[in-house]
């Protein structure tokens, strides 16, 4: 057998190269190799010393929109639109540095020309035994990423909206079945008090419930910015089944609530369509008859826990919901939250694996995690855990119950600004009834031209937002610049949203959602009048 050679023994029989020559050169060969591969990297790579830039590559600084070399030196403080973000990043690379050697998180940095650009930045220190050399970073930009997850999220509205329509249409059916209903025997017990006062309620309650249904659903198919609020997740179930149980009914549903549940700050729209959409999850298990068990609990998440993964001590809400269908083995279990993973055949009408991952999603936005325990043929469970609030309660206008002679009334005149016939008519006599001088406008163009001559005398504007010829909006703007202190009340069928509150925060007295009772308005009406 020949014996082998090292790399200097061959390369020496031709050359006269000294050992200590020779391992310079490999040395200096692997450095340039390593610089070649770190500046021809894709992702932004460098070094940072107590937050100050050393070496980057070039795709770093043109991914940032500067020239080569030229961040050397630079605080990253620079790449940051505000301080608070800034310091959010750095405490927590810095503490997950600290404790586990790297540490990964996902932010927004600011380009040399002011844009923004979302992008995860993984580091680690360059030794662990000489903290003081500092810590390298890589840099990705996931731009394309966060768009693709935002569009996968309306793509699995429309998917879940879909499959409850047939629910939702028997809902609307049976209020409108139940209001000609009580319309009818109204024609009949015409001359009997008591009776058209009952039917009169009646009809009063179903419209109450379908407006919340409408409700539910503009929140539904409403886009990902969050609006939090405190929310009790028990009433948010309850709506959720509300809305689920219809297309179902060979389903039977178990709910157990916990009586004093804690309270959540969460998006309500995002928050329900998780709920939503583990329970098409749960359905979709269940090809026949079966049962889903809904439970909500208190738990406490202890430092010393046993969860497979990092989670923040302290009070959560436990949300459990199981079925008793096929359930997954563990290979399926470790994928179900991947975006397009499904069990489901290509050309099965139920979608294509996008409701958990948006689920997971979410829940992980809210700062909270989901397992879930199945085996085959024994049914899954799917449990979510939120991070209670410290708040100790619900937000609720609840409207009281106030007879004609109870109301607020008026005596001022009233701009109602509307292009629906039957809101106008609606409209004008819920503000001669309260006592108030009614002016009509049918779109924002006239609406302008009649605020111009009698402003001085229109002490309030009632304005809808979508309307021919000129909108709310621009209705709103111009009859602004006419009177800087005009009191506007905008009236849309519209969940409130970023356009809503835009006008909120422009100088808008106040909203109010149709449909509204005599009630409501009366109430909204002299809250903005008294509120000089």
């Amino acid at each position: 057998m020949k014996p082998k050679h090292s790399g200097y023994e061959e390369y020496s029989r031709d050359q006269s190269v000294s050992r200590e020559q020779f391992d310079l050169n490999e040395q200096e060969l692997s450095r340039r190799e390593m610089k070649a591969v770190l500046e021809s990297s894709p992702a932004g790579i460098g070094i940072i010393k107590n937050r100050v830039l050393g070496w980057t590559n070039d795709i770093f600084c043109s991914m940032l929109g500067y020239g080569p070399h030229s961040l050397t030196g630079k605080n990253t403080r620079i790449f940051y639109a505000d301080q608070k973000e800034y310091d959010r990043v750095g405490v927590d690379l810095y503490s997950k540095v600290d404790e586990f050697g790297n540490g990964i998180v996902e932010t927004r940095l600011v380009r040399k020309d002011g844009t923004l650009f979302n992008c995860r930045i993984r580091t680690s220190r360059l030794s662990k035994e000489e903290p003081s050399k500092g810590i390298i970073f890589v840099i990705t930009d996931i731009s394309e990423l966060k768009l693709l997850q935002i569009q996968l999220q309306q793509a699995q509205k429309m998917e879940a909206i879909g499959v409850l329509a047939g629910g939702i249409s028997h809902d609307f059916n049976n209020i409108l079945m139940g209001v000609q209903g009580h319309l009818s025997l109204m024609q009949i017990d015409m001359s009997a008090t008591e009776k058209v006062t009952a039917h009169v309620k009646h009809i009063g309650r179903l419209v109450k419930t379908a407006a919340e249904l409408t409700s539910r659903l503009l929140g539904f198919a409403r886009g990902g910015k969050y609006q939090t609020s405190v929310l009790n997740v028990n009433e948010l179930v309850s709506m959720a089944l509300k809305i689920f149980k219809p297309t179902r009914k060979d389903i039977i549903v178990h709910e157990a609530y916990e009586e004093k549940l804690h309270l959540v700050e969460a998006d309500h729209s995002q928050l329900e369509q998780v709920l939503l959409n583990l329970l098409i999850n749960a359905s979709q298990a269940l090809p026949e008859q079966g049962e889903i068990f809904v439970i909500t609990q208190n738990d406490f998440v202890k430092e010393e826990h046993d969860y497979p993964f990092e989670v923040n001590p302290g009070r959560y809400i436990k949300l459990t919901i199981k079925d008793t269908g096929i359930g997954m083995d563990l290979e399926t279990q470790n994928k179900i939250f991947d975006p397009f993973f499904s069990t489901k055949e290509i050309d099965d009408k139920k979608g294509r694996g996008l409701g958990l991952s948006t689920v997971y999603g979410i829940v992980k936005n809210h700062g909270g995690f989901i397992l879930v325990e199945s085996e085959k043929e024994k049914g899954a469970s799917f449990h979510v855990w939120l991070p209670a609030s410290d708040n100790i309660q619900v937000e609720e206008i609840k409207e009281e119950s106030q007879t004609f002679e109870q109301m607020e009334k008026g005596s001022e005149t009233v701009l109602l600004v509307d292009d629906e016939e039957e809101i106008i008519n609606v409209g004008k006599n819920f503000l001669e009834k309260l006592g108030y001088k009614p002016i009509i406008a049918r779109n924002g163009l006239e609406a302008v031209e009649i605020f111009r001559i009698y402003q001085d005398e229109i002490s309030l504007v009632v304005l809808d937002l979508i309307m021919p010829k000129m909108n709310g909006k621009q209705a709103f703007a111009q009859i602004k610049n006419i009177r800087e202190d005009a009191k506007i009340l905008i009236s849309t069928g519209y969940a409130v949203d970023d356009k809503i509150e835009g006008f909120l925060n422009r100088g808008c007295h106040g909203f109010i959602q149709k449909p509204f009772s005599l009630n409501q308005f009366s109430r909204a009406l002299r809250k903005i009048l008294d509120n000089t």
